[in-house]
């Protein structure tokens, strides 16, 4: 069993904040409302924290996902431009 309390604390804390890279990110930041042996004892470890998470608070996993709205950026040539300013006598 976990504790539906924290697990809802946290929930609200990563829908503010936003999903952590990793759970090293995660253990360093400074700013979560529970430690990380609290939260090993009471609910679980991280992965079974996020399988939690998104199964029984599905509108705090939607706003804790990052947003991709940006277009990722096109990769060129570094050479391109190099090989464009150059002129041939």
């Amino acid at each position: 069993m976990y504790n539906k309390q924290l697990l809802k604390k946290l929930a609200a804390y990563f829908a503010e904040h936003g999903l952590p890279k990793s759970y090293a990110a995660f253990k360093r930041d400074g700013r979560k409302p529970v430690t990380d042996k609290i939260m090993v004892h009471t609910i679980g470890g991280y992965p079974r924290m996020l399988e939690l998470f998104e199964k029984h608070h599905p509108e705090y996993w939607e706003l804790a996902q990052p947003i991709k709205d940006e277009p990722e950026p096109v990769k060129q040539d570094p050479l391109a431009a190099l090989r464009a300013s150059t002129v041939e006598k």
